[in-house]
């Protein structure tokens, strides 16, 4: 976590600032005051300052010579300053010093909440070099899918990273206000689960942060434990929202569990906050194995190619069998659907048959074999093999894990 020192002759600004910003949930353990430049450089000399906020006008050193000294002796500080109107010519000369930003008095707690935030998400960018950025670059292929895995293997053998462990686990987390830092909460929260399992954080391409969790038992009560009691302790707990997706044993069924929690995790639709809540998606959420699709927004022929399916999934159906009911070529409704729906049809008539087959293993006891049979598997070793793929494991340790699961 960073520290901040605010410095300003006005002991009203320095305690309105210091009292108004919600510093735990971005990441800032601790705050130091200087009266002037003077006293900001001594604290420089005896503390690890990562983040200063300064005003320009002070008496024995002002604002402007307190950053050309700090810029001489602590390069990496990063730099908020505070004016008065009136006095942006300086406020100009200070970006010549590499401010982050300055912030015209009086201040606006939203604003000053904003700029602080921004600073230290490039704290966060200049920790990365070259050899960081691409490796979260090869963790985000491995998260989509996209990454074959040969390249896979050789890509984790250079950046060291593990992807032979015994069990996988993808916890997604977004924010709904801003004065979050979600790179610090991850931080703190890897910080324990260290001990326990192989961390990885990164960022996806829609702004989630994200954590892969390694090792040989990954168990969802302690990583739902430590997020909430970070959050906690972070006073985050009504201003994220986590998902951790399901349990998987292959590398390459990584992408099923970053699925499952990022479809759990949803998007932040403008609404209050709920309080945070961890969704745990292994044996109990079977219906994040059927695609969510607009219906509403489809064509009338994907429409009923959906319906097609969800009617008749238990059956031995096909696209063959649908297109020559309407009429029209396999080719044609094969691109259509994978274009509305961006999955193929035998794709989503697989998921929705290992969803409607999850139901019946977490709600009955019917046997294995009646259960593929009552969903459309035309055999009980193509329903196991198929339902591996899937989730990583049998269909009778899903069931196991399930009832666990109830258990504790």
């Amino acid at each position: 976590m960073y520290t901040v020192l605010l410095t300003d002759d006005e002991v009203s600004i320095t305690d309105s600032i210091k009292s108004s910003i919600p510093w735990a949930s971005l990441g800032i353990e601790k705050i130091y005051t200087a009266a002037d430049g003077i006293q900001a450089l001594e604290l420089f000399q005896s503390h690890r300052i990562d983040l200063l906020i300064t005003d320009i006008k002070m008496p024995r050193m002002d604002g402007l010579t307190l950053l050309t000294k700090v810029r001489e002796s602590y390069p990496e500080t990063h730099c908020i300053l505070l004016t008065a109107y009136g006095e942006f010519e300086y406020a100009r000369n200070a970006f010549r010093l590499g401010v982050e930003n300055y912030l015209l008095k009086p201040l606006h707690i939203k604003e000053i909440t904003e700029t602080i935030e921004h600073a230290i998400d490039n704290m966060y960018a200049k920790r990365k070099n070259h050899e960081i950025l691409f490796r979260e670059n090869i963790l985000r292929r491995w998260l989509s899918g996209t990454i074959s895995g040969n390249e896979l293997g050789e890509r984790a053998s250079i950046l060291d990273i593990n992807i032979y462990q015994p069990a996988f686990c993808v916890v997604s987390m977004r924010k709904f206000n801003n004065s979050v830092s979600l790179s610090a909460y991850g931080e703190e929260c890897i910080k324990i689960l260290s001990t326990s399992f192989t961390c990885l954080p990164v960022w996806d391409n829609q702004g989630r942060y994200l954590i892969i969790a390694g090792g040989s038992a990954i168990s969802h009560n302690l990583l739902s434990d430590t997020f909430l009691s970070v959050a906690a302790r972070m006073w985050l707990s009504d201003k994220i929202s986590i998902a951790i997706g399901n349990i998987v044993f292959r590398s390459e069924d990584l992408p099923i569990s970053y699925q499952n929690a990022c479809r759990m995790i949803g998007e932040d639709d403008g609404t209050a906050p709920d309080p945070i809540k961890t969704c745990i998606t292994d044996s109990t959420v079977s219906a994040s194995f059927i695609p969510d699709i607009d219906y509403q927004n489809l064509s009338p022929i994907i429409q009923k190619a959906l319906d097609y399916i969800q009617k008749g999934y238990a059956d031995n159906i096909s696209i063959k069998d649908f297109c020559a009911s309407y009429t029209i070529t396999t080719a044609y409704i094969g691109y259509m659907f994978k274009k509305e729906t961006d999955i193929f049809f035998n794709n989503y008539l697989n998921h929705y048959r290992i969803g409607k087959a999850i139901e019946m293993l977490i709600s009955t006891s019917v046997k294995i074999n009646e259960i593929a049979a009552k969903n459309g598997f035309n055999t009980t070793s193509y329903f196991i093999s198929s339902f591996k793929k899937h989730t990583g494991i049998s269909p009778q340790k899903y069931r196991e894990q399930h009832l666990n699961e109830i258990k504790k």
